[in-house]
């Protein structure tokens, strides 16, 4: 039987391969892993990228939704205003004649509108015990002055509603007489929506604040001083 004698020089060149051995494994194995992390990290920044592009599209779309649906309010609420003139007067007017009576309805809604606001106010301010009678009477006062101006302004769509002869026609005197009655009308109308807005701005300015008292708060002072005497 043969023996075989591993001399020094032997051993340490076969121990050198299997640790080079085990070092490319280890090597090879961080570069895989290196290079999955990266598969990952651009997985990821790609999946992050659509996510943004989606909502990107989202909010666009939404925003041409909102777009058209303002829209869409706004020709309804031209054409709600066009049919309260002819709800109040029973009768179509021309595009020009109604365009002077919608400037005039779109001035005393927003009156109205106006008139809402203080009224919550005012509930909101009288439950947390402030005095707002002067407030509330006010309040009335600005109310009976907006529906003096609807007054005015319905006798002013019922004097547009009338057909003006043409600056032709024979009727020259019944035209000027018509549209006199027009330009009074106006102005009839237009002063009476300024002392309603005055009316609702004398209503504000009562609420502001050292206009305002506290119920009660007299009376209180009175007793407290009484009781230290």
């Amino acid at each position: 039987m043969k023996k075989y004698i591993i001399t020094p020089l032997v051993l340490t060149i076969l121990l050198t391969g299997v640790v080079s051995a085990q070092v490319s494994s280890t090597s090879k194995n961080k570069i895989d892993v290196l290079k999955q992390k990266i598969t990952n990290i651009k997985e990821k920044t790609a999946d992050e990228k659509d996510k943004i592009k989606q909502k990107n599209e989202q909010e666009k779309n939404n925003l041409k939704s909102k777009i058209a649906s303002t829209t869409e309010k706004l020709k309804e609420k031209k054409q709600e205003l066009k049919t309260a003139v002819e709800i109040r007067i029973g009768k179509k007017l021309d595009d020009k004649k109604n365009k002077i009576a919608d400037n005039f309805e779109k001035s005393i809604q927003n009156l109205k509108d106006l008139i809402l606001k203080i009224d919550s106010r005012i509930s909101k301010m009288e439950t947390s015990g402030a005095n707002t009678t002067l407030s509330k009477s006010l309040l009335e006062t600005a109310v009976s002055k907006v529906a003096l101006a609807e007054t005015e302004l319905t006798n002013l769509e019922n004097v547009l509603a009338k057909d003006i002869p043409t600056s032709t026609s024979t009727k020259k005197i019944e035209r000027k007489a018509l549209l006199q009655n027009i330009k009074i009308q106006s102005e009839k109308t237009k002063t009476a929506i300024k002392v309603a807005h005055q009316s609702i701005i004398n209503t504000i300015n009562s609420l502001k604040p050292g206009q305002v008292k506290i119920k009660n708060s007299t009376s209180t002072l009175e007793a407290t001083s009484t009781n230290n005497q």
